[in-house]
């Protein structure tokens, strides 16, 4: 039997945290253990987990991380205490990613050593909630927006098949360790958005190869709302990060000089809007993304 073990960050969503639990004590093939990691949550997420630990199915373990550590330092974490405990595989994702019953199955039917294996993940409503990137494009100098082709693309003509894809979500990839081991941890300094991104496209650079199975199916139990976000703290941390994206994946000097060009355009567009405040945000984001150290501004900490 192959040794997976679940890792699922949370924070303060309890109530779908136990969604998620539930969904994963329900597969038909089970991971070896699950593990919590909690960044910090005061909604009462620890009491709730433990009413699972003798659960009688999988053995369940819950850490703290003392602050919030965002997406990224949670996974970095719960992926460090996998590696810690042998496991062949990991199976990452959110607290508010269900996977269906054989989800974890069908993974590991296709998985090798050298794949990342990701879930088709759908809306409430079974629509495709699946926007992985079957092209990212960091090379051609004439486009802004890199993701230019994603799963939903292929959701109606590729039923029960296996497309490669350039990018993954941290919302319910099937890891192989030694992957993990040849190319490192997640970057904790993205804190959230595109640390997942940053860890595909350092697999694929060693090599690796990223296929969702859409077969194995994962329901969203929220829906994605990222246009709202820009206007909010998490748009400093989208804009940041997806310009850091540009500078070390970046195939020529002019897609990592992008950045600049998306920052003055953000700025005029903001400015003649009369949102001084999302031109700041963008203009904290290209002066932090650039930093040898890959700061955050204490003013977009939550």
């Amino acid at each position: 039997m192959k040794k997976v073990i679940a890792i699922i960050v949370t924070f303060k969503r309890k109530h779908l945290l136990c969604k998620v639990i539930e969904s994963i004590l329900n597969q038909t093939v089970k991971p070896m253990e699950i593990i919590i990691i909690d960044n910090n949550s005061n909604d009462g997420t620890r009491e709730v987990v433990k009413k699972f630990f003798n659960n009688g199915r999988v053995n369940i373990s819950y850490y703290n991380t003392g602050a919030n550590l965002g997406g990224a330092g949670g996974f970095k974490i719960g992926m460090q205490k996998a590696l810690e405990r042998k496991s062949e595989y990991i199976w990452l994702m959110d607290d508010d990613l269900s996977p269906d019953e054989h989800c974890l199955e069908y993974l590991l039917d296709s998985v090798n050593s050298s794949t990342i294996c990701q879930p088709m993940r759908l809306n409430v409503d079974s629509t495709c909630a699946e926007y992985s990137p079957t092209c990212y494009d960091l090379k051609s100098v004439f486009t802004l927006r890199p993701k230019r082709e994603t799963v939903i693309n292929f959701f109606n003509s590729k039923k029960d098949a296996q497309i490669d894809l350039h990018g993954i979500p941290f919302e319910g990839p099937l890891i192989p360790t030694p992957i993990v081991s040849q190319i490192g941890l997640p970057d904790e300094r993205f804190f959230i958005f595109y640390d997942d991104l940053d860890y595909a496209l350092r697999a694929r650079k060693f090599g690796c190869k990223i296929k969702c199975i859409t077969k194995a199916k994962a329901t969203r139990l929220l829906k994605n709302n990222q246009v709202n976000d820009l206007s909010s703290w998490k748009g400093y941390f989208m804009l940041r990060n997806f310009f850091r994206i540009h500078l070390i994946y970046g195939e020529n000097i002019f897609v990592r000089s992008r950045p600049l060009l998306i920052t003055i355009m953000y700025i005029l567009k903001s400015m003649l809007t009369g949102n001084v405040k999302a031109a700041r945000i963008c203009f904290d984001a290209y002066i932090d993304h650039k930093s040898k150290s890959f700061r955050t501004s204490r003013r977009y900490i939550p």
